[in-house]
């Protein structure tokens, strides 16, 4: 990793957002490239002297939060997502970090945030900050479905995080399992068990990581609730999944599940790039 980008409105969700990309670039000896972004939708006699006033302050910020890390500052005015968009690529940044996206409530559940059309328009892996940072990752969740794209969530997070304890988590879904004697011992949950265990055999000979340096642990429930229990139970600072690119009339063109923790990520979240499907 040798380009990191962040991007900061100088709230407080932006300062962790930089403390982090700080702490990642220490540790992994990059560049750090901060830019900020004036709407251009302001009016100009309010859009000018806040672009100085960002400048200005910006740098002191960061000197206040450095880990000694190579930086460089940039304040820029247009469309949110599409300045951010060429200065990823000018900047051929190898991973994106950003802080929490700011709720709207209604308007959410209309359209597409700014975040979500970031995350499904970015070819390099996205971070967002959701916690203070003080020290490198200590263990990631990197949940997994065996599909191409959860094979780049677990190499993104073993790159951003080589030091931590990594797990490929998969949620594992028993049918009719109030029918078939339950989702644990019947033999319908065998069956299923030990489908998902050639297919994660199958998946895990097309993952570039060392097999020693993450575990695989299947789990039985519904998606949503083996997430949960396990940020609960194991309690990982990062959570990793891959983003699927769709086209066509789809609210959430980086899927539902993964829309969902954009928006309210348990912990700090690591979305790897959008593969088409």
């Amino acid at each position: 990793m040798k380009s990191i980008v962040v991007a900061t409105d100088l709230s407080e969700r932006s300062d962790r957002a930089v403390h982090r990309a700080l702490l990642l670039a220490a540790e992994h000896k990059a560049r750090l490239h901060v830019i900020s972004i004036v709407d251009s939708a302001l009016p100009d006699d309010l859009a000018r002297p806040l672009r100085v006033s960002v400048q200005e302050r910006l740098p002191r910020q960061i000197d206040a939060l450095n880990t000694g890390a190579a930086y460089d500052v940039t304040v820029k005015m247009g469309d949110i997502s599409q300045v951010l968009g060429e200065f990823i690529v000018e900047k051929e940044a190898d991973l994106v970090v950003l802080g929490l996206h700011r709720p709207r409530t209604f308007l959410d559940s209309l359209r597409e945030t700014t975040m979500e059309r970031l995350v499904a328009s970015s070819t390099v892996p996205v971070l967002l900050v959701k916690d203070a940072a003080d020290h490198a990752y200590d263990s990631a969740l990197s949940l997994v479905s065996y599909s191409p794209a959860c094979a780049v969530a677990l190499e993104s997070a073993h790159v951003l995080a080589p030091e931590a304890s990594l797990t490929a988590l998969h949620a594992l879904y028993v049918p009719y399992a109030g029918l078939t004697g339950g989702d644990k011992d019947s033999e319908m949950a065998r069956a299923v068990l030990q489908e998902a265990e050639a297919a994660s055999a199958k998946w895990l000979k097309t993952v570039s990581v060392p097999q020693d340096a993450f575990e695989t642990d299947i789990r039985t429930g519904g998606l949503r609730g083996v997430v949960h229990q396990a940020i609960s139970t194991d309690k990982p600072d990062l959570l990793a999944i891959g983003a699927h690119s769709r086209s066509g009339l789809f609210l959430h063109r980086i899927g539902g599940f993964a829309a969902e923790l954009v928006r309210e990520p348990p912990t700090d979240l690591l979305i790897a790039p959008p593969i088409s499907t």
